[in-house]
C-alpha cells in the first residue's frame, strides 16, 4: 500500500519560509517579505548584483495586537482565529487516481468504532504530539489543537516525514487487507491539513510563549542607551515586554541585552531551530560569508588559484595564481575554507574559498547529495539499540506441530473452525543451524563498510566511560573563573630517567612516526582507549607524569610527531579532568611543533576539534576565528570523521547556528549527520532523535528540491529503532513501514521482522509472544525477506520463509494464498533433500483439507506414506494415516477412514503419545456420529476425553472442548438431554479453565441454542450475556452487536415490563454498534425496534420519535424498497396496537405509499391502501376512507390475483354501509362474490359466500325494504350453509333468518313453522355435540 500525505517535506519547507497569511486582511498585514522567510542569499556567481532592499519598516509585526489579543491564540484574525486544525484522511486508486469507496468506507467504519470508545485514538494522538479534540467520522477527519511550540514541531515532522498516515494506516486499516498484495499496491492513504493554518498556528504559540529566537533583518540603528547594539543576520532571544514597539532582547553571539525594535526581528522559521536554541544555548554570531562562484552547494573536482598564497596560518597551503588545486573530500560553500591538495607538491592544506575558482567542479552524485558513500553505507548500518536479531525469530516462525502432531476432523459447520496449527513442542531435529545459514550461505551482498576503523566501534570502553553532552554555564566557565596559571614547560629532570634513556624511551619512538599508524587510533578515538591499550600499565597521574618527560625529551631532541602526538595527550588528559586551560596550552603548543599535520589527519582533526571546542567553553572569541573555520572544515569536508572528544558537539552547536543564519540547508544537513553520528556513538539514543528526524526531514527536501527521487540515505529504518527504545510503538511501525533502504540484508529482513512483532505486541497484547498468533501486516516482511533470500542460494531460509507465509495466511483465513506458498515451499524443500520438504507436504495437504480438495490432499500424502515405510519414524506415520483419514472421509469412503484412524490410533498407542491417541480417538468418534452411531461414538469420545484429562502440560484445550461437544451431540441424538447438558457444561469450564475466548464463544452458543430449545429462556439468558462478555474482550462489534440483538429478543418475549425495559437497554447497545459499523440497513431496523419497545412500554412519544429516526436513516441508504419497508413497519407499530392508531397514518400515506407508487410496487401499494382504508374506517374518516378504497379497487385489478380485486371490493362494499349508501354497497358485495370460484373445491369454502348472503339479506330487509329480495339472498345462504357441514351455527342463523322473515314480512306460517324446526332439530344436535358445558 502506498500511503501519502499531502504535506509533502519541500512543501513544508516552503511554507516554513513563505507561510500564506492572507486570512482576513493578513495581506495587508505581511507585505513584502513574510514573516516566516528564512532570508536566503543569492549564490549567483555575478558579484554585481543589486542588494537586497531592506524590508519595510513595520511590514512584519503591523498591528502586533491581533497576534496576542485576547486569552487564547488570536492571530492574524483576531478573535475569528480557531486553533482548532483538521486533519483529513482519504483512500484512493493509484491507478486512476480516483477515490476508493470501499476503502474509504471501511477506514469510515473503523473510525465509528473508535468514535464510540475514543482512548485508542486519544493515545494514537497523544503518540504523535497533537491533542485530540474529536473525532468526525462522517466527514473523515479528526480535531486536533496544539498548546506548545514543541508539539506543532514534533507533529509537523511526523506529519511531513509521512508517519501520520502510516500511523492512521495501521490504526484503522482492517487486518485482512494486509493479506491483497494486488490490492495493496494500488490503493493509498492521503492525510492533509490546512498548512496555512498550521503555519499560522505556530506563529501565534510563539508570541503566547513570551519569549522565542530571531533573526535581525538589518543592522541595529542606536540610538539610545538601552537599545541592544546587533548587525544583519544575528540570532537574537526576543522576549515580548508588553510595549507595542520595542521588546527585550539578548544577542546570542555576546550574551549582551538590551531593546530591539520588533519590526527588526524575524522569528527563526523552523520550530526544530526554537527547541535546538532553547536546548543547547550557546553563542551564535552573525559573521558575513564569503561568496564564491560554485553552483552547487557541495561539490568535489578541482580549481584554480586566483591569487598568490604564502601561508599565515599552521597548516595552510602555498599556492601561486594559476596552480590547479584538487578538493579533498568536500567542498561546501556554507564554509569560508575546505582542504586542497596541490597538483604539482602534492602537499595539502587548507585553502580560502575566495582564493580559487571552480575548474573542473561537480556536485555529489544524486544518491548522496551530502554524504559520501562510506558515511550513507555506515549510517545505514548503525543499530542504535545494540540489540541483536533473535537466532530463533525464523524456527519460530516457520515451525509448527504439523509434522508431529494429530488434525482433529470437522463434522458441521457448527463445530469449531480447525484448530490452528501451534509452535511444535518437541525440539525439532537438528537439521541446520540456521542462523549460521543465514549469514554464512546468504549470498545476498551485505553493505560495505569503510575501509577506514568505524567510528562506531569500541562500544565497550564506551560503556566504561562517558561525558556528558550538555554543559550549563557554570560548568562552561567553571576553569575560566578559577583563574588558573598555565601549566609549567618544563618538569624536574631528576623526576625520570637521564638524558640518555630519554632517547631510547619507546612511547617516543612510537609517537614519532611521520605518518599516520594504525596503532594511533586509540590516541584519538572517542573512548580514551589509550589508556587500557599503549599506556595500560600506568595510573592516570603517573601517566601524565611520564608523558611530561616524553614531552619534554621530544623538544630536546626535536622529535616534533612525537612533541605534537604527547601535548595531544596530555590535553586529552587535561579535559578529560575539565583543567581547560591545561589542556588549551597543551593543544596550542602542539599545533605550533612545525610538521605537515595532514600526514596524520586524525590527529590534526582531534587538535583542531578540541582546541576550538575549549575556546567555545572559555568564550574566547579572540583566538576562536583562528581555529574555528579550520576545525569546521575538518569536521565538515572530510568524510567519514572519526570523533575524538564529546566537546566536537560545541564545534558542532556552532556551525548549526551558523547554518541557521545563512539559511544553509546543505550545511545544516551535514551538522546534523555528524550531530546524529556523534550521539548514536555515545549511545545517547534520546538525544540523537530530534536530529534524526531533521536530517530525514532534510534529506527528502533536499532531493525532492534537486530533482532527485530517492533521498541520500533513508533513516526510516534507525528512527524506527530509536522510537522502539523510546516505546513509541505507533511512530516505531510507521517509520518501519516507510524503509526503503534496497540493499537491505537477510539480517536486516530479519531484524525487521523481530521489531515489527515486538512493537506490535505492545499496541495489541493479544498478540503475545511465543503464541502462534500473528498480526497479518508481518505478510509485508515476511515477503521482503522471501525476495531478499531468493536472490541467494539459501534454500533452506527460503522454504522456512515460506512456511511461515502459510501459517499466517492460514491463521487469517486466506487459505489459497496459504496453499500457493504450502506449495513453493515443498518445490523449495524437495531441492534440499527429502526430510527437509516432509513438513512443508505435510502442510499442504492439510491446507488442501481446509479448502475442500481432499483428493489433491490424498495426492500428496501418499507418496509420503510410502517413503516413511522405509524409515523409522512413527509418529510421522501416524500424521499422514491421520490427515489421509480425514480426505477419506470427505471423500466419503467410510470404511477406509476408519483403517485409517485405526493405524493412526495404534502408532501413538505404541509411541506412548497421549495426545495424539486422544486425537485419533475423538476422530473415530466424529466418522461415529457422520454415519449415525451415536453409541458408538460415545464410545470412542469418553476414551479420547479419558486422555485428555491426564494431559496437562500441551495446549489441548480447544480439541478437548471440540470432543466434549460431539459427546453431546451422541447424546442428544438419542435424546439424553440431561447428559447433552451435562457434556456441554463441562465444555465451557474446560474452555473458561484455559481462558480460551473462542472456544468460550462457541460452547456458550451451542449452550444457548440448547436451552433454547428446552424452553428454558433464562438459562438462555445467561450465555447470551457471556457471548456478549467474550465478544467485547475480542474487540469484535459485529459480534457483540448480533448478540445483543438476540438478547433484546429472548428479554422482550418474557413479557413484563422489567423484561421489556431490558430489552430496551440491549437493542439501544446494539443500536450503537449499528451506527459505528456504519451498517445503515441494521441502524434503521434497530432504530425501529427501539420505537416498537418502547410503544409496548406504553411511551408512545418516544417510541414516534424513534421511528422517525429509523426513517430518516433509511432515507440515507438511498434504497426506496428499504425506506418504503421502514416506513411501513413504523406505521404497522401503531396500526397494530391499540392506542394513538391514528400515528401510522403519516408513515403510511406520507412516506411508504408514494415509494411504492415510484417504484410501481403495485402489490405493496395494493396493501398499503388497503392498510389506510381499514385505519380510517376505524377512526370513522369514511368519506376518506372511500377515497383509498376506491383507489384500492383501482389497483387490485392489475394485480393479477383474484383474491386481492374479491377483497378490495367487499372492503368498498363495507365503506359504502358505512356512509350509508346501501344499494352501492349490495352491488358491490355482488361483484365481489362474482370474482369467486365457480366450482368450490372444498366445503370451508362456501363460508364466505354464506357471510356475504347474509349481509345482503340483512341489508335488503332492514335498509331497503325490500323482503323478498332478502328471502332470495337467505335461500342462496342456505343453499351455501348446507355445503359446509362443518359450520352448523351459520346453518341454525340462517334458518332463524327464514323462519323470522316468513313470521313477520311475507307471512307463511307453514314455511316459517318448518324453518323454526329445522333450526331447533339443529340447536339440540349442536347441544348434545357440545355436552353439558355448552
Amino acid at each position: 500500500m502506498h500511503f501519502l500525505i499531502d504535506i509533502s517535506p519541500a512543501e513544508l519547507d516552503a511554507l516554513w519560509r513563505e507561510p500564506p497569511y492572507t486570512l482576513a486582511g493578513a495581506n495587508e498585514l505581511f507585505s513584502g517579505n513574510d514573516i516566516m522567510t528564512t532570508g536566503e542569499e543569492d549564490h549567483s556567481p555575478d558579484q554585481n548584483v543589486e542588494p537586497e532592499p531592506e524590508p519595510e519598516v513595520g511590514s512584519y509585526w503591523k498591528e502586533k495586537e491581533a497576534f496576542t489579543r485576547g486569552s487564547t491564540v488570536s492571530l492574524a484574525v483576531g478573535e475569528r482565529f480557531s486553533s482548532d486544525v483538521l486533519l483529513v484522511f482519504g483512500g484512493r486508486r493509484r491507478s486512476s487516481g480516483e477515490p476508493d469507496a470501499h476503502l474509504q468506507e471501511a477506514l469510515r467504519t473503523r473510525l465509528r468504532v473508535v468514535e464510540s470508545n475514543s482512548q485508542d485514538v486519544i493515545q494514537l494522538f497523544k503518540d504523535l504530539s497533537a491533542r485530540l479534540l474529536s473525532v468526525h467520522a462522517e466527514k473523515d477527519c479528526f480535531v486536533i489543537t496544539f498548546k506548545t511550540v514543541e508539539e506543532i514541531w514534533k507533529f509537523s515532522t511526523y506529519l511531513s516525514l509521512g508517519f501520520v498516515a502510516r500511523c492512521l494506516e495501521n490504526f484503522l486499516c482492517d487486518q485482512t487487507l494486509w493479506l491483497d498484495s494486488a490490492r495493496l499496491s494500488d490503493i493509498e492513504i492521503c492525510v492533509t491539513v490546512d498548512e496555512e493554518h498550521l503555519a499560522t498556528l505556530y506563529l501565534g504559540l510563539l508570541l503566547q510563549e513570551g519569549s522565542f529566537f530571531a533573526k535581525a533583518l538589518n543592522h541595529s540603528e542606536h540610538s539610545e542607551e538601552e537599545d541592544l547594539v546587533y548587525r544583519k543576520n544575528d540570532l537574537v532571544m526576543v522576549r515580548d515586554t508588553g510595549q507595542e514597539s520595542m521588546w527585550e532582547g539578548t544577542l546570542l553571539a555576546g550574551g549582551q541585552h538590551g531593546l530591539v525594535p520588533v519590526h527588526s526581528m524575524q522569528p527563526l522559521p523552523y520550530p526544530f531551530y526554537q527547541w535546538f536554541l532553547r536546548k543547547y544555548p550557546g553563542t551564535a554570531g552573525g559573521s558575513p560569508l564569503t561568496k564564491a562562484q560554485f553552483d552547487h552547494p557541495v561539490v568535489i573536482g578541482t580549481c584554480v588559484a586566483t591569487v598568490d598564497h604564502n601561508p599565515t596560518g599552521q597548516d595552510e597551503l602555498q599556492f601561486s595564481r594559476g596552480d590547479l588545486i584538487e578538493v579533498v573530500g568536500l567542498l561546501l560553500t556554507g564554509l569560508d575554507m575546505f582542504i586542497g591538495r596541490h597538483f604539482s607538491s602534492g602537499q595539502t592544506g587548507f585553502v580560502q574559498k575566495t582564493h580559487v575558482r571552480p575548474e573542473n567542479i561537480k556536485p555529489l552524485d544524486g544518491q548522496l547529495v551530502f554524504l559520501s558513500e562510506e558515511e550513507k553505507a555506515t549510517l545505514s548500518q548503525f543499530n542504535p539499540c545494540a540489540e541483536q536479531y533473535y537466532s530463533g525469530l525464523l524456527n519460530k516462525l516457520s515451525t509448527t506441530d504439523i509434522s508431529t502432531v494429530y488434525r482433529l476432523d470437522r463434522l458441521d459447520e457448527s463445530d469449531f473452525v480447525y484448530i490452528k496449527n501451534q509452535p511444535k513442542q518437541e525440539p525439532k531435529p537438528p537439521v541446520s543451524a540456521r542462523q549460521s545459514m543465514i549469514s554464512e550461505k546468504s549470498d545476498t551482498p551485505p553493505y560495505h563498510s569503510s575501509p577506514r576503523p568505524s567510528f562506531y566501534a569500541s562500544q565497550s570502553h564506551l560503556e566504561r566511560y562517558n561525558e556528558a553532552l550538555s554543559f550549563s554555564l557554570d560548568d562552561t566557565f567553571k576553569e575560566m573563573d578559577e583563574f588558573e596559571e598555565d601549566p609549567p614547560h618544563y618538569l624536574d629532570e631528576n623526576s625520570w630517567e637521564a638524558e640518555e634513556a630519554e632517547l631510547c624511551d619507546p612511547t617516543l619512538t612510537l609517537l614519532n612516526q611521520d605518518h599516520f599508524q594504525e596503532p594511533f587510533q586509540a590516541l584519538y578515538d572517542l573512548s580514551y582507549s589509550f589508556l587500557e591499550t599503549t599506556f595500560s600499565g600506568f595510573q592516570e597521574e603517573e601517566l601524565l607524569q611520564h608523558l611530561e618527560s616524553v614531552r619534554e625529551g621530544a623538544k630536546k631532541n626535536r622529535m616534533h610527531w612525537a612533541h605534537r602526538r604527547v601535548c595531544f595527550l596530555l590535553g586529552r588528559l587535561c579535559a578529560k579532568k575539565s583543567k581547560y586551560s591545561q589542556a588549551r596550552v597543551y593543544f596550542e603548543e602542539a599545533l605550533g611543533v612545525p610538521v605537515g599535520g595532514f600526514f596524520d589527519r586524525l590527529l590534526l582533526i582531534a587538535l583542531y576539534t578540541n582546541l576550538t571546542a575549549i575556546y567555545l567553553k572559555q568564550r574566547l572569541m579572540d583566538k576562536l576565528h583562528l581555529t574555528l573555520e579550520k576545525a569546521s572544515a575538518l569536521l565538515l569536508c572530510l568524510p567519514d570523521h572519526s570523533f575524538c572528544s564529546v566537546d566536537e558537539f560545541e564545534v558542532l552547536k556552532l556551525i548549526l547556528r551558523r547554518s541557521v543564519v545563512e539559511s544553509d540547508k546543505y550545511l545544516e544537513a551535514r551538522t546534523c549527520y555528524l550531530i546524529v553520528s556523534l550521539f548514536l556513538r555515545l549511545g545517547k539514543t534520546e538525544d540523537a532523535l530530534p536530529f534524526v528526524e531533521r536530517l530525514q526531514f532534510l534529506t527528502i527536501n533536499l532531493s525532492a528540491e534537486a530533482g532527485r527521487p530517492i533521498a541520500p540515505v533513508d533513516l526510516n529504518w534507525t528512527l524506527s529503532r530509536l522510537y522502539h527504545k523510546k516505546y513509541m510503538p505507533y511512530l516505531s511501525l510507521a517509520s518501519l513501514s516507510l524503509d526503503s533502504g534496497e540493499d537491505r540484508t537477510l539480517q536486516d529482513a530479519f531484524q525487521k521482522i523481530e521489531l515489527f512483532i515486538k512493537n506490535s505486541v505492545r499496541l495489541n497484547p493479544q498478540w503475545r509472544e511465543g503464541t502462534s498468533l500473528l498480526p497479518a501486516q508481518i505478510v509485508v516482511y515476511l515477503q521482503q525477506a522471501l525476495s531478499i533470500a531468493s536472490r541467494g542460494n539459501d534454500l533452506r531460509t527460503q522454504r522456512d520463509l515460506c512456511l511461515s507465509l502459510a501459517c499466517v495466511y492460514q491463521q487469517h483465513g486466506a487459505l489459497e494464498k496459504a496453499v500457493q506458498c504450502a506449495q513453493r515451499a515443498v518445490q523449495t524443500g524437495g531441492h534440499i533433500s527429502e526430510e527437509e520438504g516432509f513438513e512443508a507436504s505435510v502442510l499442504l495437504a492439510w491446507l488442501l483439507v481446509l479448502t475442500g480438495e481432499p483428493e489433491e490432499a490424498a495426492v500428496t500424502l501418499q507418496p509420503l506414506l510410502q517413503s516413511l515405510h522405509e524409515t523409522d519414524s512413527p509418529t510421522q506415520r501416524g500424521v499422514v494415516y491421520n490427515l489421509l483419514a480425514l480426505c477419506l472421509r470427505k471423500e466419503g469412503r467410510v470404511q477406509e477412514a476408519a483403517r485409517h484412524f485405526y493405524c493412526a490410533l495404534q502408532i501413538s498407542r505404541e509411541n506412548g503419545n497421549k495426545r495424539n491417541e486422544a486425537l485419533a480417538l475423538a476422530n473415530l468418534g466424529c466418522l461415529a456420529l457422520s454415519v449415525a452411531a451415536p453409541v458408538l461414538a460415545e464410545h470412542f469420545l469418553l476414551r479420547s476425553l479419558r486422555l485428555f484429562l491426564e494431559l496437562t502440560e500441551t495446549p489441548t484445550d480447544g480439541e478437548h472442548v471440540q470432543a466434549f461437544l460431539w459427546l453431546g451431540r451422541s447424546y442428544r441424538d438419542r435424546g439424553r438431554s440431561q447428559d447433552v447438558r451435562v457434556s456441554y457444561e463441562m465444555a465451557l469450564l474446560i474452555a473458561i479453565q484455559a481462558k480460551n475466548l473462542h472456544s468460550q464463544m462457541v460452547v456458550a452458543k451451542v449452550l444457548s441454542h440448547l436451552y433454547t430449545d428446552l424452553l428454558l429462556y433464562g438459562q438462555c439468558i445467561i450465555y447470551y450475556e457471556h457471548c456478549v462478555a467474550l465478544s467485547r474482550e475480542l474487540k469484535d462489534k459485529r459480534l457483540e452487536g448480533e448478540y445483543l440483538e438476540v438478547l433484546s429478543s429472548l428479554y422482550l418475549s418474557l413479557n413484563t415490563e422489567k423484561s421489556s425495559r431490558k430489552s430496551l437497554d440491549y437493542t439501544k447497545q446494539s443500536l450503537r454498534i449499528s451506527i459505528d459499523l456504519g451498517k445503515r440497513e441494521e441502524e434503521s431496523e434497530t432504530w425501529l425496534q427501539v420505537g416498537r419497545i418502547y410503544y409496548l412500554i406504553q411511551e408512545d412519544e418516544l417510541a414516534d420519535m424513534y421511528l422517525q429516526a429509523a426513517v430518516k436513516t433509511a432515507l440515507r441508504v438511498n434504497d426506496p424498497y428499504f425506506a418504503m419497508s421502514i416506513y411501513e413497519e413504523a406505521g404497522d407499530v401503531f396500526f397494530k396496537g391499540h392506542r394513538n392508531r391514528i400515528a401510522a397514518l403519516p408513515f403510511y400515506r406520507d412516506g411508504s405509499l408514494p415509494f411504492a407508487r415510484s417504484v410501481k410496487d403495485v402489490q405493496s401499494e395494493f396493501r398499503l391502501l388497503s392498510k389506510l382504508t381499514e385505519l380510517l374506517m376505524n377512526l370513522e374518516q369514511y368519506e376518506e376512507a372511500l377515497q383509498y378504497a376506491v383507489l384500492a379497487v383501482q389497483i387490485s385489478t392489475t394485480t393479477g390475483d383474484r383474491l386481492k380485486e374479491r377483497t378490495a371490493f367487499h372492503r368498498l362494499a363495507t365503506v359504502y354501509i358505512c356512509l350509508q349508501q346501501y344499494e352501492m354497497a349490495e352491488n358491490y358485495y355482488l361483484k365481489s362474490l362474482s370474482l369467486c370460484s365457480t366450482v368450490l373445491e372444498h366445503p370451508r369454502e362456501a363460508r364466505y359466500y354464506v357471510k356475504v348472503y347474509c349481509r345482503l339479506g340483512d341489508l335488503t330487509l332492514h335498509k331497503l325494504k325490500d323482503a323478498f329480495d332478502a328471502v332470495g339472498y337467505f335461500h342462496l345462504a342456505l343453499a351455501a350453509a348446507l355445503e359446509d357441514r362443518q359450520n352448523p351455527q351459520a346453518l341454525y342463523v340462517v334458518y332463524m333468518k327464514l323462519a323470522e322473515i316468513h313470521a313477520n314480512h311475507m307471512p307463511d306460517a307453514e314455511l316459517s313453522q318448518g324453518y323454526m324446526d329445522s333450526a331447533q332439530a339443529l340447536r339440540k344436535e349442536l347441544a348434545r355435540d357440545t355436552g353439558p358445558d355448552a
